[in-house]
């Protein structure tokens, strides 16, 4: 049996969705990220990036989003985690998520984990605000395409999830999220999913956070 190795509210909601929305029989290993599980010697043994999520599987572990979310859709087909069928669809659904991952993720990680770029104290607050000030153009670029439907295929894929999850960071980073409403509006879409449901529910999460402050 698959094994996702996941921290609640984290990226790691990615592949949780997808994997439910496929029907795939797997266990969520919990790894919480503010209790340092991903710390310790039994989660590097199997992740030694330290990071969530993983995928354990009978051929070996899998780390990294976009790379686990292509196993899923080659494995059980692309409900919920990268279109296939069109190459080209599937190309910018994963040039999405390259952009999430490599771009909108680091901005959020240059404001919650400043140290992690440099040792100098004395920088941190210049990278939190910088890391803020990408985040609103990043925002406003998601809101964009949120007009489109979903945002990558004529259904829900990883894209749209990925979205979710930053929907919720920006809240608990304060950004005015009530000025997205387009953005909120997927959001709505894709919390009337029933795997999507019961993923926000495994991982105890408010759904209130998914949309802007009332």
């Amino acid at each position: 049996m698959l094994k996702l190795f996941h921290s609640p509210g984290a990226c790691s909601l990615v592949p949780h969705i997808a994997l439910e929305e496929a029907g795939a029989e797997f266990e969520a290993v919990r790894i919480v990220l503010a209790e340092g599980d991903h710390l310790k010697a039994e989660y590097l043994a199997i992740n030694p990036h330290a990071r969530v999520p993983a995928l354990g599987t009978d051929q070996g572990t899998i780390t990294e989003n976009i790379a686990i979310l292509n196993y899923i859709a080659d494995r059980f087909g692309a409900a919920g985690s990268v279109p296939r069928g069109d190459a080209l669809v599937a190309a910018k659904c994963n040039e999405l998520l390259s952009w999430f991952a490599s771009s909108v993720h680091i901005s959020f990680a240059q404001v919650w984990r400043a140290s992690r770029f440099t040792r100098d104290e004395s920088a941190h607050q210049l990278l939190i605000d910088g890391g803020r000030e990408n985040l609103a153009e990043h925002f406003a670029e998601i809101e964009g395409l949120a007009g489109q439907g979903w945002l990558a295929g004529d259904r829900f894929s990883a894209a749209d999830s990925y979205a979710l999850i930053f929907f919720r960071w920006g809240r608990r980073l304060g950004m005015g999220m009530e000025d997205y409403p387009r953005w909120a509006a997927l959001n709505r879409r894709l919390l009337d999913q029933p795997s999507v449901q019961r993923v926000v529910e495994r991982e105890e999460l408010g759904i209130e956070m998914f949309q802007p402050a009332t």
